[in-house]
């Protein structure tokens, strides 16, 4: 039985008014959000000539908007010797400049169009999961396809807009208070809200109670999060029936799917996605381990050794936003690798595929009493702590954490050590020991990436 049909009378009005909201949000463009959701259906299934004369005219729209608005885009364009006239569609992208992390967080101003005014825009903070959180600016305008692929991904676990999902993410970490308009919007939203740091075997019936008493029949969050859920449901001999899991932020491991398949009854959905960029790819329902990219909002290359890029192949993810004409997101190295693929899926959609994700892996970190938390606890963590270039969580025994940080230049210790102590030894219980260093750099993987969260004594214990 549906959600849909299930639900009181009270809960389909409240998604019906969510609906709406966001439809009038929205409405600012040619294209509102119930038409992109309308049309992201359709479009699924397009003949592929049709999709890429899609994608190919969303990309010579915004290179010329871009360059005509955004100073330092146009000085990148200009240096690289391209002009809005070069790029004819996908074929052309490899000529356009490779945007970076250093790029985003030292020039965000630059980058930004000048023709918009901040009631045209929408600001948001990105998880930090591939390194030091920034924020960034989208016109809203442009949501609607970002939002459509959104919930079309849910949609194909059974999530629709404005019904009551659980989510399990972050929290304050208790720097913050709950301010009560969060949890106007939360409710408004259909969303039960559960902080995922602080989950443990004393409060988890606490957490299953919320769950039910919202009605809520999907839950999504961080990968760890949602297997440390349900491992405490089996262990308390509770009872929590789900439709769909939607993991994310951290690779999906295998024994962590097949439990909470087995404790929740769930079909289990991981997506894929980033903070700067949005709605990137979403599992196939039909064929397991795919994920179709959300090729009518973004493009998705991997990074050849000279800056060249392929849409299929393995390596370095380059991401493309297509529908941000606020602040230019364009072969954006986002610190995420993989296997990408074309169309072929045997659902028949002509969407591309993501076969394998290989840059979100973070090892839980474990309290001083042996209970596992997520290792997204540091990347949360640092979105709070200002002027730091990377940093590293490194667990060498339970309760430890030794956090490395490459310092920015304004880098304050006397300001930024005792919240990163307050928080860490907040989660990881009495008795824990916090060191902080700071070495020049970081040391990386064989694929030249630095690992955010490491547990050297689970990875001894293997």
């Amino acid at each position: 039985m549906s959600l849909a049909a299930a639900s009181p009378p009270f809960l389909e009005l409240r998604a019906w008014l969510y609906r709406s909201y966001w439809q009038t949000r929205s409405a600012r463009r040619d294209l509102d959000l119930s038409q992109a959701c309308q049309l992201v259906q359709q479009s699924q299934r397009w003949p592929e000539r049709r999709l890429r004369e899609l994608r190919d005219r969303k990309l010579r729209d915004l290179v010329a908007r871009m360059h005509a608005v955004s100073p330092l885009y146009r000085r990148m364009m200009g240096e690289g010797g391209v002009t809005p006239a070069d790029i004819r569609g996908l074929a052309d992208i490899a000529r356009l400049p490779i945007m970076t992390k250093a790029i985003l967080r030292q020039h965000a101003a630059e980058l930004r169009a000048t023709d918009l005014s901040e009631e045209q825009l929408e600001t948001g903070a990105t998880g930090g999961t591939t390194g030091v959180p920034m924020k960034v600016v989208r016109d809203l305008a442009g949501t609607p396809w970002m939002r459509a692929a959104y919930w079309r991904g849910f949609g194909w676990g059974g999530l629709r807009m404005g019904e009551p999902w659980a989510q399990l993410f972050g929290g304050s970490l208790g720097q913050q208070a709950v301010r009560p308009h969060n949890r106007l919007k939360n409710w408004f939203a259909g969303k039960v809200f559960l902080p995922a740091f602080e989950l443990d075997e004393r409060n988890v019936g606490a957490y299953v109670e919320a769950i039910n008493r919202g009605g809520a029949r999907f839950l999504v969050g961080y990968a760890s999060a949602c297997n440390q859920l349900a491992s405490l449901v089996e262990r308390a001999g509770l009872e929590l029936r789900l439709e769909a899991v939607f993991p994310t932020a951290e690779l999906l491991l295998e024994e962590w799917e097949e439990r909470m398949r087995r404790v929740f009854g769930a079909t289990i959905l991981p997506y894929y996605g980033c903070g700067e960029v949005q709605s990137l790819g979403y599992s196939c329902p039909e064929a397991h381990g795919v994920y179709h990219t959300s090729d009518e909002h973004v493009v998705l290359e991997v990074e050849g050794a000279t800056g060249q890029g392929a849409f299929e192949g393995e390596g370095a993810f380059l991401i493309t936003d297509l529908d941000n004409h606020a602040m230019p997101l364009i072969r954006y190295r986002n610190g995420d690798a993989g296997k990408l693929a074309g169309p072929g899926c045997t659902c028949g959609r002509s969407l591309g595929r993501i076969l394998r994700l290989d840059g979100r892996v973070q090892d839980v970190l474990l309290t001083t009493t042996g209970n596992a938390i997520s290792g997204a606890l540091g990347p949360h963590a640092f979105r709070l702590i200002q002027n730091v270039d990377a940093f590293q969580i490194v667990q060498r025994r339970p309760g430890h954490a030794a956090i490395r940080i490459v310092r920015g230049p304004e880098y304050d210790p006397a300001t930024e050590e005792p919240k990163l102590r307050a928080i860490f030894s907040g989660h990881l219980g009495p008795g824990s020991e916090i060191e902080i260093e700071y070495p020049p750099d970081l040391p990386k993987t064989a694929a030249g990436k630095s690992r955010l969260v490491m547990n050297e004594y689970l990875a001894r214990a293997a």
